[in-house]
């Protein structure tokens, strides 16, 4: 059923985002190879045919399942760095701005990729790309990851004076990303680690506040 602020879909419409989310959890708990258009027609309800006839195939429904991740994610996140990129852009920041915005963005950051209903079901199709990318990873690439990446490079680079384009810089950044993707992707180690349940606002809370003391600790390191 559609929200109260959501149009309602069509049958074609309705028909593509069951195939989606169908697809979604047999991709990423067979992968591309093991996943069967059949089983997955069968979960969304609908004809076999429907598959080729609204993505032209496995394929492109792999990649229509990419899309979806990258417009969910972008949609909550990308506001923020695309107005980090547009001031970073005029010359707008300065080494303190650069700072708290980096901490904005890894915030964001944390509320979607731990704080989202649907991230547990993103994370096994994203770690198969990662792991074994087929030509679907250039979806999520060029789609988000690329230009989340290289925003928060420039941040970090201009928090610490160091040059976005050194190896240390993006590399860094990279550090960050990890530092949080573990609570996601390390799910089953976390919570038997830490003897936790599912990520609520306090355990989402604790994530943010040792991810931001992290943050500046980095900080401080890449101006030394």
């Amino acid at each position: 059923m559609a929200g109260r602020d959501e149009p309602a879909r069509g049958p074609a419409e309705d028909t593509k985002q069951r195939l989606i989310d169908a697809a979604l959890d047999t991709f990423g708990r067979f992968g591309f190879d093991g996943a069967s258009t059949r089983e997955i027609a069968r979960r969304a309800g609908v004809n076999l045919a429907a598959i080729p006839y609204h993505f032209g195939g496995k394929d492109g429904l792999h990649k229509a399942v990419a899309q979806h991740i990258v417009d969910e994610v972008a949609g909550r996140i990308g506001p923020a760095v695309d107005a980090v990129a547009t001031a970073l852009d005029r010359g707008e920041v300065d080494p303190g701005q650069a700072r708290d915005m980096l901490q904005m963005v890894t915030g964001n950051a944390v509320e979607v990729i731990l704080g989202h209903p649907e991230a547990s079901r993103w994370a096994p199709f994203v770690l198969r790309e990662q792991i074994d990318p087929s030509p679907t990873f250039d979806v999520i690439y060029d789609g988000f990851l690329e230009r989340m990446h290289k925003t928060m490079t420039a941040l970090y680079a201009r928090a610490t004076g160091q040059s976005e384009s050194a190896p240390e810089s993006i590399a860094a950044v990279f550090m960050l990303f990890g530092q949080l993707v573990i609570f996601r992707m390390g799910r089953a180690m976390v919570d038997r680690r830490l003897g936790w349940k599912g990520y609520g606002e306090p355990e989402i809370g604790l994530v943010r506040e040792v991810l931001r003391k992290h943050l500046d600790a980095t900080i401080e390191a890449g101006r030394a």
